[in-house]
């Protein structure tokens, strides 16, 4: 059985998943080149076709991931914007009157915000997103040579909860407790559900306007950055700031959001779609860096709690998370060192651009129940669903004018060449293999250099990536050393750079530049060899040098771009940075 997922919202992706595995898996961004692309991802689509060998006819299901509250996701899709600009395209002569009664609604009394909250679903539901939903169909058909009859709207938060559950490790022994969490997705910010016998359960259900999500992108806003993107640059000022500060800061919006225990849910003060109202006032004459770690720790107490109730109510020990909150490594950092925790698995890449395999999951799960001699779904394990690219393909694109000016020289041993050049702390960026899907680099697409270079580290963010100063590099660590450097007393896996964990004395000193500057937390990918044998070799040859199992590793893009697919992006990348050697599968290109 083949099925194609879509995520058509933030950072659109598409998936090709046969026979309970997934086969490739892109987001579209790394086709256009622009950064969490939306919309409907037209080159995606053919281009995991393409890496699958599959031909529009052999789709048997098109999953997409969401229903109809997707808002936001009809407008991108349809070429618009948000839903202010659609209305004040629709509604230009009254449109400030009617905004203005719409933000007076939601920053009020419950009984206005609840009504406006309502007419919103009944108006979308019933008249625009029907209208929508048929452009969007007619839009893929033409684009895709891909029956409409065949496509499935599948929930949003049904679709994170079946990527937590399905994608974690040994899903069907015993039960497992599912948490989702993000700004919203189909009226929904947060679900609690329980998955035992490959069936999944919801008991709890967080109505949308009730987000932590929401506060948090409105104070990266509030901080000058890009809201929906830069949250992690928040997370990383955070640690910096003073704990007697952040406590002040954190005590005047602390009662912005709060858990009902009982019900398992977030409840806010107000709507959570205008809390940018509601910043200035805490926030007045208060410094960046204790803003950033009032809303970090603000952030980090709502989640524990919340995953201390659900574990408390329902005796689950063994948690599994999806949703892009769950982005925030800090945060994950603390839901594994709950004492009630026996294991987590946080879902990698967990914002929307995982929902095309969750809406896979989901209608391919429905379809076993009618059909058992349809594989089981395979867990997730490595995440190298992206294209690879020739030998042949390579040469051609070296042999164009613009890059006579560059040394190439082909390598038979590669892996080792790295190791030497990163030995002697020069940075190298790396070209292998099929490219990594979700967010972070995994060694395929990634810039290296030694681990304890700090040098290194202000080129990588002066000369490469035009980075913030204050944010730390992660590091790639061989899985068979991964305790020689870090506290993990759970045993809690890390190849996807999903968790934060502490150093050790050890770790702090061997991997200093590749880890938080101020408080030693590290952000790593455990090396398999089982998953990445070449990446594995490089990283075994560097400690032979160094006596160091592990190296610095940040993702091979410029600051704002999307990471690298082809040669012809990494070589953009190389020409207009300051970086001195790019390893091209086996040739090395160098200044």
């Amino acid at each position: 059985m083949v099925v194609l997922g879509i995520n058509a919202s933030h950072c659109a992706t598409a998936c090709l998943f046969i026979d309970g595995k997934i086969i490739s898996c892109i987001s579209e961004e790394r086709l256009t080149r622009v950064k969490n692309q939306p919309g409907l991802p037209v080159n995606a689509i053919r281009e995991v076709m393409r890496c699958a060998r599959v031909d529009p006819s052999q789709i048997d299901k098109v999953a997409f991931s969401f229903q109809d509250m997707a808002i936001n996701t009809g407008f991108s899709v349809l070429g618009g914007g948000s839903d202010k600009d659609i209305a004040k395209n629709l509604w230009s002569p009254i449109f400030p009157m009617i905004w203005n009664i719409k933000e007076w609604m939601l920053t009020n009394i419950p009984p206005t915000r609840n009504l406006y909250v309502l007419l919103q679903k009944y108006f979308y539901k019933y008249f625009m997103f029907p209208t929508m939903k048929e452009k969007l169909l007619m839009k893929f058909e033409k684009a895709t040579k891909i029956s409409k009859e065949k496509v499935i709207f599948v929930d949003h938060h049904t679709a994170h909860a079946y990527t937590a559950y399905y994608g974690s490790p040994n899903y069907t022994k015993g039960k497992k407790l599912i948490l989702t969490l993000d700004a919203m997705g189909d009226g929904v910010c947060a679900t609690v559900s329980i998955g035992e016998d490959e069936k999944i359960k919801r008991i709890a259900t967080t109505s949308y306007g009730n987000s932590i999500g929401d506060l948090y992108a409105y104070v990266t806003a509030y901080l000058g950055m890009k809201m929906g993107e830069h949250e992690y640059k928040v997370m990383g000022m955070a640690a910096y700031a003073s704990k007697k500060h952040v406590d002040r800061v954190y005590d005047k919006i602390k009662n912005l959001i709060w858990v009902d225990k009982g019900s398992l849910t977030f409840k806010a003060k107000v709507f959570s779609h205008v809390f940018y109202r509601f910043l200035n006032k805490p926030f007045k004459n208060e410094r960046f860096d204790n803003i950033s770690g009032a809303i970090q720790k603000f952030a980090e107490e709502l989640i524990i709690s919340w995953a201390s109730a659900s574990i408390n109510k329902t005796k689950v020990y063994d948690l599994v998370c999806a949703g892009g909150v769950f982005m925030n490594v800090k945060a994950n950092q603390k839901i594994m060192e709950l004492p009630g925790v026996k294991s987590l698995f946080i879902f990698p890449s967990c914002g929307d651009e995982s929902t095309a395999i969750g809406a896979a999951y989901y209608v391919y799960q429905n379809a076993r129940e009618y059909d058992n001699s349809l594989s089981r779904i395979e867990s997730i394990e490595e995440l190298y669903f992206g294209p690879e690219f020739t030998e042949k393909e390579i040469s051609m694109e070296l042999k164009k004018p613009k890059y006579k000016k560059y040394k190439v020289r082909k390598v038979t041993a590669m892996e080792k060449e790295i190791a030497s050049l990163i030995s002697n702390r020069k940075i190298v960026a790396r070209f292998a293999g099929r490219m990594e899907w979700g967010a972070r680099a995994l060694g395929n697409r990634s810039i290296l250099t030694h681990p304890q270079n700090l040098e290194g580290v202000r080129d990588i963010n002066e000369q490469i990536k035009s980075r913030d100063f204050w944010m730390p590099f992660a590091c790639s660590i061989l899985s068979e050393k991964m305790d020689k450097y870090i506290i993990n007393p759970k045993k809690v896996a890390g190849q996807y750079m999903i968790l934060a964990y502490d150093t050790n004395k050890l770790g702090a000193e061997k991997l200093r530049a590749a880890i938080h500057q101020y408080d030693f937390s590290v952000r790593p990918q455990e090396v398999m060899k089982k998953y990445n044998p070449r990446y594995h070799k490089l990283i075994s040859e560097f400690e032979k040098l160094t006596g160091t199992g592990a190296v610095l590793n940040t993702s091979f893009n410029l600051h704002g771009y999307p990471i690298v697919c082809s040669p012809e992006d990494a070589l953009y990348v190389f020409e207009n940075s300051g970086l001195e050697y790019l390893a091209l599968e086996n040739f090395l290109v160098s200044k």
